[in-house]
């Protein structure tokens, strides 16, 4: 039986948790609703409004964009307003983001200052030959893109600069979407200074290959961290597709450190989206040319 691809499209998750999302008339669980509207829809407009041959960075671009609006809104564990205190009562953030065309990776970790950790992850991946700074790191090459006030965008001699570092790019069709994937967070409520967790992680908290497909985790970053859960459900995606694919590593996490460890959302190599979890909550959007849904508590 042939196997047909879809057109494009995104899935995004506001994280998984242990509180149920049952009352969906609370202001709350309607703000979270609205917020993930937007920032899938905006995602999607990026992806929508070009032409059919097409910058694999534009589809970066969409990502990007998606995650980055959910920084701003305060409602999830990321950005600047809305992430988890460290028990000093700071602020550190993590972010990474991939793309499965070439397996190109950006990511940063301890961010204090920087209103949208997924953006200075990608210009990691963009303008430089690593793949993850942090800490002052971060800042300072933040500072090269006026990105430690946060919101601001990168100045053209900033640019300019890094441009010796910039990758080529091909045109490819849009049977080739390319699969690509973005995270950021506030890590662990009350966590120690200096702790990473999986979302700054390649291959943990994120990962992405047009081969297998692309998957992004959330929950507890010490447990998907030991299974390298987002490469794990990657490769299962190599031969099954992504619904299936999400609920054996899901189940494989769950074997070995309990429920209410973590989720994922996937996206296997013919373009078909996956969401799995072992906790009792984790809100999704989803966007495609076929199905536009929202959903407070995704089981």
């Amino acid at each position: 039986m042939e196997k047909v691809a879809q057109d494009f499209g995104i899935l995004i998750h506001g994280g998984a948790g242990n509180q149920t999302l049952a009352n969906r008339s609370s202001k709350r669980t309607k703000d979270i609703r609205r917020s993930l509207e937007l920032a899938v829809s905006l995602g999607y407009d990026s992806l929508s409004k070009k032409n059919e041959r097409i910058n694999p960075t534009a589809v970066l671009d969409a990502v990007e964009i998606a995650v980055a609006t959910m920084e701003d809104s305060g409602l999830f564990d990321a950005g600047i307003k809305g992430s988890y205190l460290t028990a000093k009562g700071e602020v550190e953030m993590d972010a990474a983001i991939m793309s499965g065309k070439d397996l190109s990776a950006g990511a940063v970790g301890m961010v204090k200052d920087i209103g949208n950790p997924v953006r200075i992850a990608r210009l990691v991946m963009q303008y430089t030959d690593h793949v993850m700074l942090v800490s002052k790191g971060v800042t300072e090459f933040g500072r090269l893109f006026d990105l430690e006030i946060k919101h601001k965008r990168p100045r053209l001699h900033s640019l300019v600069k890094y441009n010796t570092y910039k990758k080529n790019t091909n045109k490819i069709t849009q049977k080739e979407w390319p699969k690509n994937s973005a995270v950021s967070t506030g890590g662990r409520w009350f966590k120690m200074r200096g702790r990473i967790g999986d979302s700054a992680i390649i291959g943990s908290g994120l990962y992405a290959d047009n081969e297998s497909g692309a998957a992004c985790a959330t929950g507890v970053g010490e447990f998907i961290m030991r299974v390298c859960l987002a490469k794990e459900v990657c490769n299962y995606m190599r031969k099954d597709n992504a619904i299936t694919s999400g609920k054996k590593a899901v189940k494989m996490l769950s074997k070995k450190f309990g429920k209410n460890t973590g989720g994922l959302i996937t996206v296997d190599k013919y373009g078909r989206f996956g969401v799995a979890m072992n906790t009792l909550s984790m809100p999704i959007a989803i966007f495609t040319h076929h199905i536009y849904k929202s959903s407070g508590c995704f089981q």
